[in-house]
């Protein structure tokens, strides 16, 4: 039903970044290849995705002192019209400071938007992103769907996303 890999850069995915303090760019989600480096002065962190390809990353912890993470991922609308069953499948490291929350939200209308998974505790390492599959069935049948990944910190760490699949 869709498929990004972000091998190609973000396609016809929309990134927002309403972030606020510190650096507020340094937040936004960003592609990265494979083996990126980030040192935040005490930790080394190289990232190596669960297929060793670019992903996309958004950067509490780049952002700085006083900042306010605010960023979504969103991808294009899709169909899930004819389909009986909706998977959503992704790999993603998330690195987190007590009241960092990662959000897996959809909608019918790219307006009002539901959250169907929320992270809160570490997920995956730096250099083995974890596989989730997030079941979608309440949403067969609609022709128009969209993903929307949000991610919100106060001078928090990290989430990398690679490899988002819905299949039906």
């Amino acid at each position: 039903v869709l498929t990004q890999t972000f091998n190609s850069g973000l396609g016809t995915w929309t990134a927002v970044n309403n972030s606020t303090g510190g650096t507020p760019s340094l937040a936004a989600w960003t592609l990265r290849a494979d083996g990126y480096n980030y040192n935040n002065g005490s930790d080394l962190f190289i990232f190596h995705s669960n297929d060793n390809s670019q992903f996309v990353l958004t950067n509490s912890d780049a952002q700085g002192s006083g900042g306010i993470t605010n960023t979504e991922l969103k991808s294009p609308a899709f169909s899930t019209v004819g389909y009986t069953t909706l998977n959503l499948s992704l790999f993603h490291y998330f690195e987190v400071i007590t009241g960092d929350l990662a959000k897996v939200e959809v909608s019918t209308n790219g307006i009002i938007w539901t959250t169907v998974k929320t992270y809160s505790s570490n997920q995956g390492l730096e250099n083995s992103f974890v596989n989730d599959n997030i079941n979608l069935d309440t949403y067969v049948g609609n022709a128009t769907l969209y993903v929307r990944f949000k991610y919100t910190a106060g001078y928090g760490y990290l989430w990398a996303i690679d490899n988002v699949m819905v299949s039906g």
